[in-house]
């Protein structure tokens, strides 16, 4: 009986030491790090915004075994000096009152696109980062308006996007990337050809209101481009993409194939405004 006693005594103090070791090697709990964006969103890590618009990021950092240390801001390798929401200069060591859970904001203007990376490490050197893909747009902020008249009428029938100004038949046909193209004698329809490389998507649906130049892009390069637009109508929204250099979104605002305003005959005029930036 004493064997069997002895015998027993030796297997738990087997299992105590392997129920000891499992729990030294426990993996150690992370820093937990969370970032939000309140004004454009975070969608796949990543925020579209317009250019001159506020970023405002908040987050939510929570110590994992160990007090966290420190937290930083950086964009395209930089990191960020400035003073958060909570008055925290940035790159911040955290204070006590931070270093379990530390849950501050920032907002401002970016210059750029670039990804933003957010840190947060703790006092065994653990870190915990989230990256942000900001993309600011490029707004086309100036809006022009422009017509051209029947081509075979007195008026000038075509339009230069590029020096914003209507053209005339003796004027150079490389500057014009717009001219009308409707026959003497035939109703006016406001068609159109470029005299040079621009060329046209229609994009109806387009947001002209809020158009930036990615946006543009997108549509155009989503569309089938042509040199010609044939029977604009009112309301009508095509990209322009003038000369293989610069994105311009067109309205239509009116076509009037009444319009006698050029005299010679051939009545018509097209009004449009455009944005460019």
């Amino acid at each position: 009986m004493r064997k069997f006693r002895f015998l027993s005594l030796a297997l738990v103090s087997a299992a105590a030491m392997v129920f000891t070791s499992c729990e030294d090697d426990k993996d150690p709990v992370l820093p937990i790090l969370t970032v939000t964006e309140a004004n454009f969103g975070i969608t796949n890590g990543k925020v579209s915004m317009t250019q001159g618009g506020t970023l405002d990021f908040s987050w939510d950092a929570r110590k994992g075994d160990v007090d966290l240390k420190t937290f930083s801001i950086s964009v395209l390798g930089n990191v960020i000096a400035d003073t958060t929401n909570n008055g925290n200069v940035l790159p911040y060591t955290l204070k006590n009152a931070d270093d379990e859970k530390y849950i501050d904001g920032i907002s401002f203007m970016p210059n750029a696109s670039g990804e933003y990376v957010f840190t947060v490490t703790d006092k065994d050197g653990e870190i915990a980062r989230v990256t942000v893909d900001v993309m600011v747009e490029t707004t086309l902020g100036t809006e022009i308006t422009g017509a051209f008249f029947h081509i075979e009428g007195l008026g000038k029938g075509a339009w230069d996007l590029m020096g914003d100004k209507s053209m005339a038949k003796a004027d150079p046909t490389s500057e014009k990337d717009m001219i009308n193209n409707d026959a003497a004698g035939v109703t006016f329809t406001g068609s159109w050809v470029a005299g040079n490389t621009t060329m046209f998507v229609k994009a109806n649906g387009f947001d002209y209101d809020n158009a930036t130049m990615e946006s543009a892009m997108t549509a155009y390069n989503g569309g089938t481009a042509a040199n010609s637009v044939a029977n604009p109508a009112n309301g009508d929204i095509y990209i322009a993409y003038v000369r293989g250099m610069h994105y311009m979104v067109i309205k239509i605002v009116n076509v009037d194939p009444n319009d006698t305003s050029s005299g010679g005959g051939n009545n018509g005029k097209i009004t449009f405004d455009y944005k460019k930036s």
